[in-house]
């Protein structure tokens, strides 16, 4: 007999390299399951493993899967950042700044507050000029427009301007801590306080995954109704006389941000048609759930504030 029949077949240099790629192949397919496109459930691999680790996911949804040339801009990074800056404003906003006014008197801070509502009246309408400028006035339509990761001229300048509208966002939690140091406690409510958390980390996801295409259309309304807003905000601080010519517009400022999440899940329900493939259609969900969510509780707001003082 001879001897090397009787020995184990030896591993060859070629057949460690083809099981060493087909190993890295199946752990890639097993990621490829995540992606937030879209995929068909037939065009999936056969052998992909049941069980894919945290890390991996996590790694693929943030660098893969993301927007690749927001990945050094500020806060882009990851969204453990954004949320450390929420966390800290809830801690304020709901334990400690409270607890820091307990025997203080309500700060003024009129001066201050005619500055800030000027300023951000201001940066709210450069904003919307600034989306407007870059793709809805020269290449887009209001259907449906797919998000491409390019860095041609509009479509780099677009994700600037998504991501300057995340910088506006997270200013504007100032709101809140300006209510607490003036001692406005019923104006700090669940709805103001989940309103500005909810969207400042909406504005991330859409920075981090889609800045561009038709997925920022729904940002435009709420610029244009944010400087309808601090413009009320600057008028009320001219004085108590100001103040009683302008109350009846509150009502119509809510009236007015009801009829842009509307606009907003009118314009993303084109999302659901099999026609349109605007990339990354999952998050299409997110951004539905959230404003329907919104509209529900801006909903109640008014019917508790205006239909029933009518009634009564």
């Amino acid at each position: 007999m001879n001897l090397d029949s009787r020995l184990p077949p030896r591993k060859t240099v070629l057949t460690s390299i083809v099981s060493h790629y087909s190993n890295r192949s199946v752990t890639r397919m097993s990621v490829d399951i995540f992606k937030l496109d879209g995929q068909d459930g037939k065009a999936l691999p056969i052998h992909v493993p049941q069980k894919v680790g945290f890390l991996e996911t996590y790694r693929y949804i943030m660098e893969d899967a993301a927007d690749s040339r927001v990945a050094d801009w500020f806060l882009m990074g990851s969204p453990f950042p954004l949320l450390g800056i929420i966390f800290l404003y809830l801690l304020f906003v709901l334990r400690f700044g409270p607890l820091f006014m307990k025997n203080r008197k309500p700060y003024n801070l009129n001066k201050f507050m005619i500055c800030y509502n000027i300023s951000m009246a201001i940066a709210s309408a450069t904003v919307f000029y600034g989306l407007l400028t870059s793709g809805f006035t020269t290449k887009f339509s209001l259907g449906c427009e797919t998000h491409v990761i390019s860095n041609d001229p509009d479509s780099y300048r677009t994700a600037r301007w998504v991501w300057r509208l995340l910088m506006l966002k997270v200013l504007e939690l100032s709101d809140t801590v300006i209510f607490i140091l003036r001692k406005k406690y019923n104006q700090a409510s669940f709805l103001h306080v989940y309103h500005h958390t909810s969207t400042a980390f909406l504005s991330w996801i859409a920075c981090k995954f889609v800045p561009g295409g038709m997925w920022t259309f729904t940002i435009m309304p709420n610029c244009i109704v944010h400087v309808i807003m601090y413009t009320y905000y600057l008028l009320a601080c001219l004085g108590p006389q100001v103040q009683k010519r302008i109350a009846p517009w509150k009502q119509y400022i809510t009236g007015l941000q009801m009829l842009q999440f509307i606009i907003m899940i009118c314009h993303m329900f084109q999302t659901l048609l099999p026609t349109c493939e605007p990339n990354r259609k999952p998050i299409a969900y997110i951004y539905m759930s959230q404003i329907l969510v919104m509209f529900c509780m801006f909903c109640d707001y008014y019917k508790k504030s205006y239909l029933r003082k009518k009634t009564e």
